[in-house]
């Protein structure tokens, strides 16, 4: 365009050119206007649209009350099975909720300085943060940070919804708005620093004083308060136990902030930022003498508070420690009291090792397998130091050694119809290839036996009849089975492994809970059932809250399971688990025993209980360390317990379901017997799921000529 046209174009534009001027003028002026009541009408719509969006998620947002946020002290009472009171926890010891007067002075400040530094001004939510945040939120590629404000964080906490949408901002936001309206501004810090998250388990900054220096909020320094007060971000990146280094340059970015803000003076910054930070773990305890049943049954409330009444871990905790629940619970008062006494200090199964400097552990549990409720439960020996610590009897995981064929191997091969009882196997040498090498499992006696039946390969705990067994059955059936057994502890890498599944050398290994309730599966004729610590929940006012009901599942068939049952009434009666057995009950079980002898276990039940006993030692020092001599500690403890827990209950049988039939087998061939598999003394009558007994005669012995 030259520059006569330029003006020509510029004096049209400008209204100085003749032609058609006024048509233009009108024409533009009707145009702009038509798009100026356009743009309203599209503006007043969206405001309007928007504001009835968001007065519906107000409308549909539960308010919290202050009766929700109060600190109570009322009483949880824990109930056994026939209505009897075995413990009660306290809110205030539970908690361990600290007032805002007994904290450190500088708790609160580093908190406000990181985490909301217009706390004390705004009204529940921060107008500049909230802007900033939005328009990042709307704005790909901008810095991402979050506009919550310690009150909203509250709110967070107590709902347990963070979920990371508008709609649950607003709804936090109103909330926030509310409880700004209805506590001052120390209330809610102090719920806040009561309720917040900081690794390592730990709720609240009393709990995580004592966790990462064993002191109480109050006792803490300039600098173990700042650093403290960092690790809200990202628990898991600023734990110090775990990166130190991140968590103090965190704790050095709070120490600036709160310099910024006024909070502390230059000297007291510098003095901080010198002093070394020493961790000491403390031990955190609630109340004196809870029971590791008890730590059960509240872990286990907790879960459900929070997955079946949809509650926060914190607000779950809080319902459990200071409402006033009434928890009825699966504990036998009979069974519990005869654990109690084999685990003290006086038991003549640990008295054994009075005068060593590091002492071995146990833990046992005993479950009804017919209901599925665990009536007896021990996580340790001796006496309980820590409430709500670590619980052997379904935290610990170890190794179950040959306390896994069962479950892994012939319980499995005899379903699914490979072998029974009668089935010869030969106990040779074999070589199998594993991680690319090639491996041979090994017997616990030295060499071979030979020719042997699935019998006594159990009672005897073959390992290489066992291996051989389960290369039939197959590693992903094996491991199916595992799993059908209520086995959670197992990982993808045991799947290829005969060590891990036939001999019970598991990656991570199983718990005694879940291995009782394995065994209670086959005890309860092939059906599994999830074993359960209580069986109601109920709030102060009597209405039930939380309701246990059992479901069973068929694991394998009744037949199947009894075929199992009988053959380890042998390992009990006169194989490796003799030291196991009753004087007024019959019993079927099997031993386990790792590597070295690091870890021994006895699995078994009666016709009335089912129960699994791990011992050992601790190896949270990274040290494995083995169990002297060869007593099975294990099947001692088991049948030290359950002498008592069946001392007043009518001996009765294990009772074998229809479809069965016995033959009198040889066990050299597994075949019919001859006279001549008698003349030897080579006979027993054996048990067989009808139509799976052998048919043939056994020619494996002949007459001398």
């Amino acid at each position: 365009m030259g520059w006569k046209d330029k003006y020509r174009y510029w004096k049209i534009t400008s209204g100085r050119h003749d032609t058609g001027r006024g048509v233009m003028k009108s024409t533009m002026f009707f145009q702009s206007k038509a798009f100026l009541i356009l743009f309203l009408i599209v503006v007043f719509a969206l405001i309007g649209a928007s504001i009835g969006i968001f007065v519906a998620i107000i409308d549909t947002t539960k308010e919290l009350t202050t009766d929700d946020l109060e600190f109570k002290s009322l009483t949880t009472v824990f109930l056994d099975k026939d209505g009897k009171e075995k413990g009660r926890i306290f809110g205030d010891q539970n908690r361990t909720a600290v007032r805002l007067n007994e904290m450190s002075e500088y708790l609160p400040d580093a908190f406000i300085a990181i985490e909301d530094e217009r706390f004390l001004k705004h009204k529940g939510i921060d107008i500049k943060r909230t802007i900033g945040a939005v328009i990042n939120y709307l704005l790909p590629g901008g810095k991402q940070y979050g506009g919550s404000t310690i009150t909203q964080q509250l709110v967070k906490n107590l709902t347990g919804d963070d979920e990371t949408t508008p709609k649950r901002k607003i709804q936090e936001q109103w909330r926030a708005i509310q409880l700004e309206n209805k506590l001052s501004k120390d209330q809610i810090l102090e719920l806040y620093l009561n309720t917040i998250y900081l690794g390592q388990g730990a709720y609240g900054v009393q709990t995580a004083a004592r966790t990462y220096f064993d002191k109480d909020a109050g006792e803490l320094t300039l600098a173990e308060s700042s650093l403290i007060a960092g690790i809200t971000q990202y628990p898991s990146r600023y734990d110090p136990t775990r990166n130190l280094k991140a968590s103090k340059e965190r704790q050095e970015t709070v120490l600036g902030k709160m310099k910024e803000l006024g909070f502390i003076t230059e000297k007291e910054y510098q003095k901080a930022m010198k002093e070394e930070i020493k961790l000491k773990k403390g031990k955190v305890e609630r109340v004196l003498h809870q029971s590791y049943f008890i730590d059960a049954v509240c872990e286990d409330v907790l879960k459900d508070l929070q997955e079946r009444r949809n509650l926060s871990k914190v607000m779950a905790q809080k319902m459990l420690y200071s409402e006033g629940l009434k928890i009825y619970t699966t504990m036998d008062s009979s069974v519990q009291s005869a654990l109690d006494e084999a685990y003290s200090d006086d038991s003549r199964v640990f008295k054994a090792f009075k005068g060593n400097s590091v002492k071995p552990q146990s833990a046992m549990v005993i479950i009804d397998y017919r209901t599925g409720g665990i009536v007896g439960l021990i996580g340790g020996q001796g006496e309980k130091e820590v409430v709500m610590g670590f619980n052997r009897a379904v935290d610990a995981v170890r190794p179950p050694g040959s306390s896994i064929k069962p479950l892994a191997v012939y319980g499995p091969a005899i379903d699914i119809g490979l072998i029974n009882p009668a089935t010869v196997v030969d106990d040779a040498p074999i070589t199998i290839k594993l991680a690319g090498k090639d491996w041979s499992p090994q017997n616990s006696y030295n060499g071979y036996r030979g020719l042997t039946t699935i019998r006594s390969a159990v009672e005897n705990s073959v390992n290489v009849v066992a291996v051989k067994v389960w290369s039939q059955v197959g590693a992903d059936r094996s491991y199916d089975y595992l799993k059908e057994f209520g086995i959670t502890s197992l990982k993808d890498q045991d799947k290829d492994s005969p060590a891990a599944l036939a001999l019970g050398g598991l990656t991570y290994g199983v718990s005694p809970k879940e291995m009782a309730s394995a065994y209670g599966a086959i005890a309860n004729g092939g059906y599994y059932i999830k074993p359960v610590t209580y069986t109601r929940v109920e709030d102060r006012n009597g209405k039930v809250l939380l309701e246990n009901t059992t479901e069973a599942r068929k694991v394998m068939d009744e037949r199947a399971a009894y075929l199992l049952t009988d053959m380890m009434k042998d390992v009990v009666a006169s194989g490796t688990g003799k030291a196991a057995r009753l004087s007024n009950m019959p019993a079927a079980g099997k031993t386990g025993t790792t590597t070295d002898n690091v870890d021994r276990w006895f699995v078994g039940y009666t016709p009335y209980y089912a129960g699994a006993t791990w011992f050992g030692y601790d190896n949270d020092d990274g040290k494995r360390r083995k169990i002297p001599g060869n007593t099975n500690y294990s099947a001692k403890l088991w049948q030290m317990v359950m002498e008592k827990a069946h001392k007043k209950l009518e001996r009765k049988e294990f009772v074998e379901p229809t479809g069965l039939v016995r033959k009198e087998i040889c066990i050299d061939s597994g075949k019919l017997s001859s006279d001549l598999c008698r003349l030897n003394h080579r006979t027993r009558m054996e048990i067989f799921i009808k139509d799976t007994e052998p048919t043939e005669v056994c020619t494996t012995h002949v007459q001398n000529q």
